[in-house]
């Protein structure tokens, strides 16, 4: 039997749909099931999280059989992979951006993830290109998915999800659209730019499947809000969790940051005149 990997040093997560109300009947959510409990190596740490599914509790509403989703859970990694799609990104970046063989980018790839004491095979650098390119097809590959078609008549329309992955910052930008309630990936493209007339180019095959939109989720760019609110102006959006609460502690965490800097070298000064006058002391 394949032992199973243990990692040094792992976040624990939880991840809850960004939607808190039913879009029907404006009932709070409940927790339903989870959805799944799963390990991801990112760029930045290894993150144990677990997805719960939220459910409408209201017995009469339209919408009590849809489960509702965490976009940011479904953002950190594919289906089935251990690393988390900013790895995959970046990937795809070195080899098809910027034509690197595949022994160049697996010491890239190992040299950035030995800092988390984690190790990547060549092998698996090598599912990283195909996962990269199955993305970059995803438009295609959606609409003539029926059973995802079925799945979206039983929920009775789709939560539109756009989420940016930048590994490197300067870079070129992937972003990527979901359906928020079943998870899967509608649109993908490598962009230079964030304006919202390219958000909008790259949500227009989503725009072309015609499905009704319950609803959309981005991150508080502005130039993202803007895309979807000129496409489904009805549609109601909701920012995403994840993505606010990371951005609101950073001003705290340098702050703490700072302050255990200041401790470390006031214990330090302290330390050295103790152990200044234990000598003068002895000397005597």
């Amino acid at each position: 039997m394949k032992k199973a990997k243990s990692y040094a040093q792992v976040t624990r997560r939880f991840y809850r749909p960004e939607l808190t109300t039913c879009p029907d009947c404006h009932r709070r959510l409940r927790r339903a099931s989870t959805l799944s409990q799963r390990t991801v190596v990112t760029l930045t740490g290894v993150i144990r999280g677990t997805h719960a599914g939220y459910r409408c509790p209201n017995p009469a509403c339209e919408g009590r059989e849809r489960t509702y989703r965490s976009a940011a859970a479904d953002a950190l990694a594919l289906p089935g992979f251990t690393f988390g799609l900013e790895v995959v990104t970046l990937a795809g970046q070195f080899h098809f951006g910027q034509h690197q063989t595949l022994d160049e980018v697996h010491t890239q790839i190992r040299e950035r993830l030995e800092r988390l004491a984690v190790s990547i095979s060549r092998r698996e650098v090598l599912y990283l290109f195909e996962a990269f390119s199955t993305l970059l097809r995803a438009a295609s590959q959606a609409s003539a998915d029926h059973a995802w078609r079925q799945q979206v008549e039983k929920n009775q329309g789709i939560i539109v999800s756009l989420d940016g992955i930048q590994p490197d910052k300067g870079n070129e930008t992937i972003y990527l659209v979901r359906d928020a309630l079943s998870g899967r990936v509608l649109a993908a493209e490598n962009v230079t730019s964030s304006e919202t007339e390219v958000l909008k180019r790259l949500l227009a095959p989503v725009v072309a499947l015609k499905m009704p939109v319950l609803g959309t989720i981005s991150d508080a760019q502005e130039s993202e809000e803007r895309a979807l609110l000129e496409l489904w102006p009805h549609a109601p959006h909701q920012v995403c969790h994840f993505h606010v609460l990371r951005e609101a502690s950073r001003p705290a965490f340098g702050e703490d940051c700072t302050l255990k800097r200041t401790c470390a070298r006031a214990y330090n000064r302290r330390s050295e005149r103790c152990a200044s006058n234990w000598r003068n002391r002895a000397g005597r």
